[in-house]
């Protein structure tokens, strides 16, 4: 079992590999970076197109562009993402018409850290989780008492929330913010805190208006997770692929249809399981064993 605890960092990221060691490049402002893999493939797990020190890229800079270190384009993980997870090597402009322009007038870099991942050790299980705060020392650190005093803060549906963005995934990032938690416990400063294993499991993806079935030679379907709505921009790839935070899991409904059967047919349909975001391409998201 892999046990993940944040601390004070804002993304919480599990990753079903073993000895993976992330990699970091940086291109300035008009260049191109480049991430390779010898072995695996790409998986980015950190991205900012914009400026958060003075020294990166400011040779020959005035300093009037060099001053604002508080610059950040939000969307620049996902833009990274979605041109090279899952590739073997990827070339990206760090240009504002590719991540836009977060700060005008600042002199912008990409700063990029990613992983060359295999696809032999498993997919994700969460199997608890917290929003809250349950002790004084962790995330402690320069905070007032006031803050940390309270050690019964929990968020219950924690662990529906992490099981929906993260179950059957190879990687999985989630911010610790109240926006997607909800605060369970004004004024105390939260972490996020999470247990979870890496299964061997199978993953089955039917895109929407479409019919697929899962099949065991050996052994039975049992049903780790089940999600119909969309978690990334890469998987049925379609111009309404427009959001990756759509959820609607679907675990205890693909049990009752497939437990124990050697074979399920699955339909990817709104008529099927309601639909969870309009206007947005979806799929069925299937992680199951034979046992």
């Amino acid at each position: 079992m892999l046990v993940q605890k944040l601390s004070c960092i804002i993304l919480l990221l599990f990753l079903c590999q073993h000895g993976v060691e992330a990699k970091r490049t940086v291109a300035c402002e008009g260049k191109s970076v480049g991430l390779s893999c010898a072995f695996g493939l790409i998986k980015v797990i950190k991205a900012n197109y914009g400026r958060t020190d003075r020294t990166t890229c400011a040779s020959g800079k005035p300093a009037h562009q060099t001053s604002n270190m508080q610059c950040f384009r939000g969307t620049s993980l996902r833009t990274m993402s979605t041109r090279c997870d899952g590739r073997k090597s990827c070339s990206v402009p760090a240009v504002n018409s590719v991540f836009s322009d977060p700060c005008v007038g600042t002199h912008k870099y990409l700063d990029v850290y990613y992983v060359c991942v295999n696809k032999d050790f498993g997919l994700i299980k969460v199997l608890e989780a917290n929003y809250g705060r349950t002790d004084h020392t962790t995330c402690a650190s320069g905070r007032p008492s006031n803050e940390i005093s309270n050690t019964h803060c929990f968020q219950e549906k924690s662990l529906h929330t992490m099981s929906a963005r993260c179950n059957g995934r190879k990687s999985c990032s989630v911010p610790a913010v109240n926006s997607v938690f909800s605060d369970p416990c004004r004024g105390t400063f939260k972490y996020l805190d999470v247990s979870y294993d890496c299964i061997t499991a199978k993953r089955s993806t039917t895109c929407e208006y479409t019919q697929s079935v899962i099949i065991c030679d050996t052994g039975v379907i049992s049903i780790y997770h089940a999600n119909y709505g969309r978690r990334d921009l890469v998987t049925c790839p379609h111009k309404l692929a427009t959001s990756p935070d759509c959820y609607s899991p679907q675990t205890l409904s693909l049990r009752s249809r497939c437990e124990g059967k050697k074979s399920c047919q699955l339909n990817a349909s709104n008529s099927v399981y309601t639909d969870p975001c309009y206007g947005v391409f979806k799929y069925l998201e299937v992680m199951y064993s034979c046992i």
